[in-house]
């Protein structure tokens, strides 16, 4: 019965397997038939002559070899077409983004023509050209405008599917992408998923926030305690802020060293602000011990939303300014970056607390 049912087992492999590189789903069908019959005693081992009669030794080390060749195929080639799929959407993006704003400029300059035409057909002598300009700027300028709305209604729609679609194909990132101490999405990842971000907002209008956090005095934590109770600070750091920041389209990751960093898409900026404080707030909180003694720990946060305009360098370095003024404000306190033209506005570590 067992011989049975692992034969069973083999053939359903070969009728329902999975797309394989440069293996012809026939030829696979036929192989794992093979192997079946094989088990049941009435066939030699595939690849081996038909000298190797019915009831000689079965081949288990053939069988497993067979069956580990195909999920190790089979997963790297699912893993590559996903991948391939997630770059062929976010190119699609990025063309599309750039066709609207080429789009916006073209509607610029047709703007300025009509405007040209328009004071021209006022200065004109003649009566009925006046009004017959005038009639022709005022339904160029309702097309245009039914224009506008047609094509930004096509593009919420096409957003809402791609957000969906983006929102299944994160589920599927590979292992290559956490960092091995904190399980965060390491740098890789992050710079992935920062220009994705950055493209999603340019083209769709989507409100984004971006944190970056330093450990304060984390050498000191190293220094005083061991770096195994600066790895602890880090794993229980990372805990809480999966903890905090829940929603499927968060992103938290280790930027690098004792440095996070969290994207936050769909969040406007007073509801960033709030997530900064609740996080200094928590963080304060943590009791985090090692070998007997409790390890006092607070972070530094400097927070960007996505302005119009932005580039993946220009929001960045917002964040990164933002987190340098939190630092030599005095730390464990957080720093909003406000609108590139504005100055920093700063949150100070009592009102944090008070919040």
């Amino acid at each position: 019965m067992a011989l049975d049912t692992l034969g069973t087992v083999v053939r359903i492999l070969g009728e329902h397997a999975l797309e394989q590189p440069d293996v012809e789903a026939g030829s696979f069908s036929r192989l794992a038939e093979n192997w079946a019959e094989h088990l049941a005693g009435v066939a030699p081992p595939p690849g081996r002559p038909a000298s190797a009669s019915a009831g000689g030794r079965r081949d288990w080390q053939g069988l497993k070899d067979f069956v580990r060749a195909y999920c190790r195929d089979s997963s790297h080639h699912v893993q590559h077409v996903m991948a391939d799929l997630r770059q062929v959407i976010w190119v699609f993006i990025q063309n599309l983004n750039h066709g609207l704003s080429e789009s916006d400029d073209t509607d610029v300059r047709v703007k300025d023509q009509l405007a040209r035409l328009e004071q021209l057909a006022q200065s004109a002598p003649t009566g009925e050209l006046k009004r017959e300009v005038l009639q022709t700027v005022v339904n160029v300028n309702r097309l245009v405008e039914e224009r506008r709305q047609k094509a930004q209604k096509r593009v919420e729609d096409l957003g809402a599917r791609v957000q969906s679609l983006g929102e299944e194909l994160e589920s599927a990132r590979k292992e290559s992408e956490v960092d091995g101490l904190t399980q965060l999405y390491n740098r890789r990842a992050f710079d992935t998923y920062f220009a994705q971000t950055v493209e999603l907002s340019q083209a769709f209008g989507q409100n984004a926030c971006l944190f970056l956090i330093d450990v304060d005095k984390f050498k000191s934590i190293n220094d005083g305690h061991g770096h195994p109770a600066g790895d602890a600070v880090l794993v229980r750091l990372a805990d809480t802020m999966s903890r905090l920041f829940l929603r499927k389209s968060d992103f938290v990751a280790r930027f690098g060293g004792d440095e996070l960093a969290v994207i936050i898409r769909e969040t406007a900026p007073r509801e960033g602000g709030m997530l900064g404080d609740r996080l200094l707030r928590t963080v304060r909180a943590l009791r985090i011990e090692h070998n007997g003694k409790v390890i006092p720990v607070s972070v530094t946060v400097g927070m960007a939303s996505f302005c119009s305009g932005d580039t993946v360098s220009s929001w960045c370095a917002r964040a990164d300014q933002a987190l340098y003024e939190a630092k030599a404000a005095g730390r464990d306190r957080l720093v909003i970056a406000s609108a590139p033209s504005s100055a920093m506005a700063v949150v100070p570590k009592e009102e944090a607390r008070r919040g």
